[in-house]
């Protein structure tokens, strides 16, 4: 056999041998997600129990269990406005079995301070889940009584104004600070740890505005004070006399939504079964009364829909924090 037949031969079992192993391969790995899943999931909720993240991503948890036949577990992982948690799950392998359920917060946490992980590509978005608007309440005698009095007392009393908020880079303060660079005033923000002690401020007539959500003050003092507008884009179910935002003239748009990620690089047929499961449940009228109890509605995504919302919104209060000179250092 001449040398130029024998290196053409070895060239050709190379190949074959190089193609068989690829399909075998490609082969493996589809099957590995076909059986998906055949063991336990972690949910990571990157927030102490007790939150709307907790809350929520439980009750989902417990119905994506029944219907993927094996137990989606919640493990939370708080701290750091939610890097610490989220920090794992970008760590964790893009397999199906770490997911992670978190509010818009992801977005505001990565605008406000140096993530260990870049937000914008560490992510996989699976659904949305919910979504709930903020709602403007001023203290009992606040001079203004409408949203375009509220910006016209602003306007004539720069920084005098005052507002509340949870702690730096919360969504309640920087949904503040956003309507502050929309409309062109200046109020002087105060931090607390948590939005209830604020609420008391405000009850207290110590400060003349907090932007939070109609479930964190309902059942409390504060929800007898004046509400001037929701943030939606419609009048929300839970306050319907309450005229929003945008209807005084202003465009400005804001919600909290929640939503259901996995690390980057999770297959494809993964996140659409799991999203076409997000939207059987949310269909399900035991889960949608549930919602609403919570001060929030269903809000279903495609999965590229919620990465992209996630990119948008960070993008947003990346300006907004550079704005209001916010940026932790």
């Amino acid at each position: 056999m001449s040398f130029l037949l024998k290196v053409n031969r070895r060239m050709a079992i190379a190949s074959a041998l190089f193609v068989g192993s690829t399909v075998f391969a490609s082969a493996a790995i589809a099957q590995g997600t076909d059986r998906w899943p055949t063991k336990q999931i972690s949910l990571v909720i990157p927030f102490a129990p007790g939150g709307s993240n907790d809350v929520i991503g439980r009750a989902l948890a417990q119905r994506l269990s029944t219907r993927l036949g094996q137990p989606v577990t919640v493990e939370n992982r708080a701290g750091a406005g939610s890097v610490v948690g989220a920090s794992h799950v970008a760590r964790s392998p893009a397999d199906g079995y770490t997911l992670m359920f978190v509010s818009g917060s992801l977005g505001t946490t990565a605008a406000v301070q140096q993530t260990p992980y870049d937000a914008n590509t560490a992510f996989d978005g699976i659904a949305r889940v919910a979504a709930a608007p903020f709602v403007f309440i001023v203290r009992e005698g606040f001079p203004a009584k409408t949203i375009p009095e509220l910006v016209g007392y602003a306007k004539a009393n720069p920084e005098k104004m005052t507002y509340g908020s949870a702690g730096l880079g919360d969504s309640t303060q920087l949904a503040t600070e956003l309507f502050n660079l929309v409309t062109g005033i200046r109020m002087t923000g105060v931090n607390y740890k948590g939005i209830a002690p604020a609420q008391l401020d405000l009850v207290g007539g110590r400060l003349d505005l907090v932007v939070t959500t109609i479930p964190s003050i309902r059942g409390t003092v504060t929800e007898k004070l004046p509400m001037l507008a929701v943030t939606s884009a419609q009048r929300s179910a839970d306050a319907p006399n309450v005229p929003t935002v945008r209807e005084s003239g202003i465009d400005y748009v804001v919600d909290v939504w929640w939503g259901l990620f996995g690390p980057a690089g999770l297959p494809g047929d993964i996140r659409n079964r799991l999203n076409g499961l997000v939207r059987e449940i949310l269909q399900d009228a035991e889960f949608i009364a549930f919602l609403k109890n919570a001060g929030a509605a269903p809000a279903p995504s495609s999965p590229n829909e919620l990465t992209e919302l996630l990119r948008r919104d960070i993008s947003l209060w990346r300006k907004t924090v550079d704005a209001a000179g916010l940026r932790q250092k």
